[in-house]
């Protein structure tokens, strides 16, 4: 037996759409397959955390605009938080990005030639801005019917580029759509139901504030680096013995173990970051944080202060 997609999934964005449309209760929608009050309550209890629905359930006007937006709400979150940091044409790249099928193209017989491409787009801060390197990348270099390439020098197709850097080519042609699309959402004027944003054009973006847009999107799904800790084995004399936790982390909501997956671009990194923002949990034999990017602590209590409180003297 499958189970049904909607019982499987986060019901955010649904909840979100259907309060969009008027349905003031979607615990009483006809679902084809009704989800279950607990799945619903979960939708709800995000959607008031992102400021989406007020107490009694019904849209704020930050989710009205959240719900014009065809994005899971914390990526379209991510989005709207973009303008308050002049940054939002590199996070359309990130939400575009991180809104399709994974760009990384890894097989066994290829891998070590693939892991040798991609080195180019890796960045020391995480996965976010290693992705929005291989769109910029990709929109510079290759000649693609949808995507003008405005890099110097000489350009290479699609196909080519897509081949010499082990890149997916269905993905990138994916988020360049849906980039598009959401541009035109941003731009058009709220009264044509659009957002009324102005988009900038991407001309080297100050990087603190772009990293701090992602922190005010995702303050939802922080995770901190567990200390190190020293266990003595006394049959060793006084030379103990450390078990490392370098890569493990405890998220700061529900307070969960998890590990950086392999795949990340912060796999194995020395020094391990103290504090990380990321894009999905994934539970196999382990759980695991994907889409991983770095950033500073102190700026939960700034762009979140209604979840994370500054340290006082008596903490």
């Amino acid at each position: 037996n499958i189970t049904p997609e909607i019982l499987r999934v986060n019901l955010a964005q649904v909840v979100l759409q259907l309060k969009g449309m008027g349905v003031h209760d979607p615990r009483k929608f006809d679902f084809l397959t009704p989800p279950s009050p607990k799945t619903l309550m979960k939708a709800f209890e995000l959607l008031y955390a992102l400021e989406a629905v007020d107490e009694n359930m019904d849209l704020t006007e930050y989710g009205k605009k959240l719900a014009k937006l065809p994005l899971d709400p914390t990526f379209g979150h991510l989005l709207l938080q973009s303008s308050e940091h002049s940054c939002t044409s590199e996070i359309l790249s990130t939400v575009a990005m991180l809104s399709t099928e994974n760009v990384f193209y890894r097989q066994h017989e290829t891998s070590g030639k693939a892991a040798m491409a991609h080195r180019r787009f890796a960045s020391y801060e995480g996965d976010i801005p290693t992705l929005v390197n291989v769109y910029r990348a990709w929109q510079n270099e290759a000649i693609y019917m949808g995507n003008k390439a405005r890099g110097k020098g000489e350009k290479i197709s699609h196909n080519e580029w897509c081949t010499r850097n082990f890149i997916n080519g269905r993905a990138l042609v994916q988020a360049l759509k849906i980039r598009n699309q959401l541009k035109e959402i941003c731009e058009r004027s709220a009264e044509k139901n659009g957002l009324g944003l102005k988009v900038e054009k991407e001309s080297g973006v100050d990087q603190e504030a772009f990293f701090r847009a992602v922190c005010a999107g995702l303050f939802l799904q922080v995770a901190s680096r567990i200390q190190a800790t020293v266990e003595l084995d006394a049959s060793k004399g006084n030379s103990g013995r450390t078990k490392s936790e370098r890569g493990r982390y405890k998220t700061k909501i529900a307070g969960r173990e998890v590990s950086i997956h392999p795949t990340s671009s912060m796999f194995g990194r020395n020094p391990a970051p103290k504090t990380v923002v990321y894009t999905e949990l994934l539970t196999t034999t382990k759980t695991y944080i994907r889409g991983v990017t770095q950033i500073r602590e102190e700026w939960l209590t700034e762009l979140a202060p209604n979840f994370y409180k500054a340290p006082t003297s008596l903490d």
